[in-house]
């Protein structure tokens, strides 16, 4: 399975450039592919957030705060 690439550009500064020269360098890949790993993890954490959120708004099987000291009162007055 081939992937289709598209071409970008970014603006670095001259410092940060260095720094991912240099890290690519350490880890014998291009500052593209480190560039391209970059920009997965940012995805999928963007993803995974969504999912969380979506998660949390979904009340379905959950009671209020109100409910559920009412519950437990009863619970500690059986004892």
């Amino acid at each position: 399975m081939t992937t289709t690439l598209k071409r970008t550009t970014i603006f670095l500064t001259g410092a940060q450039h260095e720094s991912l020269r240099r890290l690519a360098f350490e880890r014998r890949t291009s500052m593209a592919k480190l560039l391209r790993e970059a920009a997965v993890e940012i995805l999928e954490d963007e993803e995974d957030v969504r999912e969380g959120l979506k998660a949390l708004a979904d009340e379905s099987g959950t009671i209020t705060w109100a409910q559920y000291r009412k519950r437990r009162e009863k619970r500690q007055n059986a004892l």
